[in-house]
């Protein structure tokens, strides 16, 4: 054979008869087909549809073969998958020559633009195969001898060995119909039986017969004596509870309750469902009694053990919320909160707390500057969690509440901390407390007088001579902006300002009077 001539489709070894091997159990006609009559060659599956893909049609060929997938044909004939799905054209080959096909018009189902799933590679097909079980797919052809009333002559039963990328008629050789019936208007009247018939086949729901423990809730709750927290409830919010109470009472708070059975289950039902009929003071001495104050002081939430989860977990829902307001106000009324007052959500009546973190908390006063001021006024070192007199803490609270620390007097100013300190040494700015170098206290009325005694100059004009930033101008000589201040007041020079501009920042000089103060600055560096 000359070197370039390709070798016809006919002359091409099937994988098996290169080996010379049949695998066990494998018919020898399916590895080594007969030789093809008239040197072409022969159609022994049906021919690939137009727009196929190899998978599609790879697929096809296996099922019509006895096989269940694609998978089993590619390891029946030792063909590599993914290349046979990339479009590998020794395995393309290998398939059209096992199918008695053309190599050529295999290939092309991959290529062509209008195949949706012509990227699809590397799947497994028998994923592709089951239907849309809310859907339809129908053919149009087969359509018409279903309304005559021939049901052999449908086609919704042959889909299931073609896959999404080409469902096809196997019978009229044309692409279905997808119909998805949302609503029973929307269906057309040729497919209108079908949803009725599988709506048939199904028997109609019935109503479940009322079990022992909702016979028994519902001979509780009857009558005038209905507690006026139960009568809102839900039944199956009721039983849910009454199962938990009544799990509670048998097991305790701390055992395992996830080995309960049904019929255990039933039986604590009717204990808890005793518990919840005698209204919210019964709720409260049975809750008194299983789970007390806790094995370990405080801590409600392992004081409740496991029974206290259900309910946290459905807290948001509006059914369990008089369920959960009985709870939170018992854990209330039992037990101390160390800054946390809430339980489910739920502002709870407990004992007040009095630690000095709760007590900011509670006036809205911040912790450490609050602390400073017990150090420095009363001589009390108290730390967050110490326990001090709420009534000291209220009559600190008004003038404590809106104060600020130094690097937010710095913010409202609209200047760095460093000239913030500058300010504070001069005496241009006095905090209203001061503890040390760290811990300052400023109010809002002071840092409003500040601004309003150095911002209120004349409103910068654009274009009537130059101007310069006060900071800039100290920045720029190396100077104290609290020492350019002194001598702008002891000059008498007038501060131009720019509404534009935040807190000192927007105050300016004109550049006429720079020369004057920087002479006053160094008459007083000299003094």
């Amino acid at each position: 054979m000359r070197r370039g001539r390709r070798m016809p489709l006919a002359e091409i070894p099937s994988p098996r008869r290169i080996s010379g091997r049949c695998r066990p159990g494998v018919p020898s006609s399916w590895t080594n087909p007969p030789p093809s009559r008239g040197g072409g060659a022969e159609m022994v599956f049906p021919a690939p549809f137009p727009r196929e893909t190899i998978a599609s049609y790879g697929y096809r060929i296996a099922r019509l073969s006895g096989l269940s997938s694609l998978t089993d044909l590619g390891h029946l004939f030792d063909l590599d998958l993914r290349a046979l799905l990339e479009g590998d054209r020794v395995s393309v080959r290998a398939l059209a020559r096992y199918a008695g096909c053309d190599a050529a018009k295999l290939g092309q189902g991959r290529l062509d633009a209008r195949n949706p799933h012509r990227l699809r590679i590397g799947f497994d097909p028998r994923a592709m195969v089951q239907s849309n079980p809310r859907s339809f797919r129908v053919c149009p052809l087969c359509l018409r001898g279903m309304a005559e009333g021939d049901v052999a002559t449908t086609c919704l039963g042959r889909t299931d060995w073609l896959v999404a990328a080409n469902h096809v008629c196997a019978e009229h050789q044309v692409r279905l119909v997808q119909v998805t019936p949302s609503k029973p208007a929307r269906v057309h009247r040729d497919l209108a039986p079908i949803p009725l018939l599988e709506r048939a086949q199904r028997s109609p729901p019935r109503p479940e017969p009322a079990t022992a423990l909702e016979r028994h809730i519902a001979g509780c709750l009857d009558g005038t004596l209905v507690p006026s927290w139960a009568g809102d409830l839900q039944l199956d919010v009721f039983i849910h509870t009454a199962e938990i109470f009544g799990a509670l009472a048998m097991r305790g708070a701390q055992a395992d309750w996830s080995e309960i059975s049904g019929e255990e289950r039933r039986r604590q039902g009717h204990i808890g469902a005793q518990v919840l009929v005698q209204g919210v003071p019964g709720i409260k001495a049975f809750l008194a009694e299983h789970i007390g104050t806790g094995r370990r002081g405080n801590d409600y939430r392992y004081a409740f053990g496991q029974a206290f989860d259900p309910f946290y977990f459905r807290r948001a829902l509006p059914a369990y919320r008089p369920v959960c307001e009985v709870l939170a106000d018992y854990v209330g009324e039992t037990f101390r909160f160390t800054g946390q007052e809430k339980v489910f959500g739920i502002q709870t009546r407990g004992i007040a707390p009095k630690t000095l973190r709760a007590l900011c908390t509670h006036h809205g006063i911040g912790l450490k500057i609050t602390a400073q001021v017990l150090k420095a006024q009363y001589g009390l070192r108290a730390g967050a969690s110490a326990e001090v007199r709420p009534e000291l803490i209220a009559e600190l609270a008004p003038a404590l509440r809106d104060l600020l620390n130094a690097q937010d007097a710095a913010r409202a100013l609209g200047v760095s901390i460093d000239v913030l300190k500058g300010l504070i040494a001069d005496g241009l700015l006095l905090p209203d407390y001061q503890f040390n170098d760290r811990m300052r206290g400023f109010s809002r009325e002071t840092l409003d007088r500040f601004l309003a005694e150095w911002c209120k100059g004349a409103r910068a004009k654009r274009g009537r001579g130059t101007k310069i930033a006060l900071l800039e101008l100290a920045r720029s000589r190396c100077v104290r902006t609290s020492r350019l201040l002194l001598a702008v007041r002891a000059l008498g020079v007038p501060l131009l300002r720019d509404a534009r501009r935040h807190g000192l920042a927007g105050v300016f000089v004109a550049e006429a009077d720079t020369v004057a103060l920087l002479r006053q600055l160094r008459e007083q560096v000299g003094a």
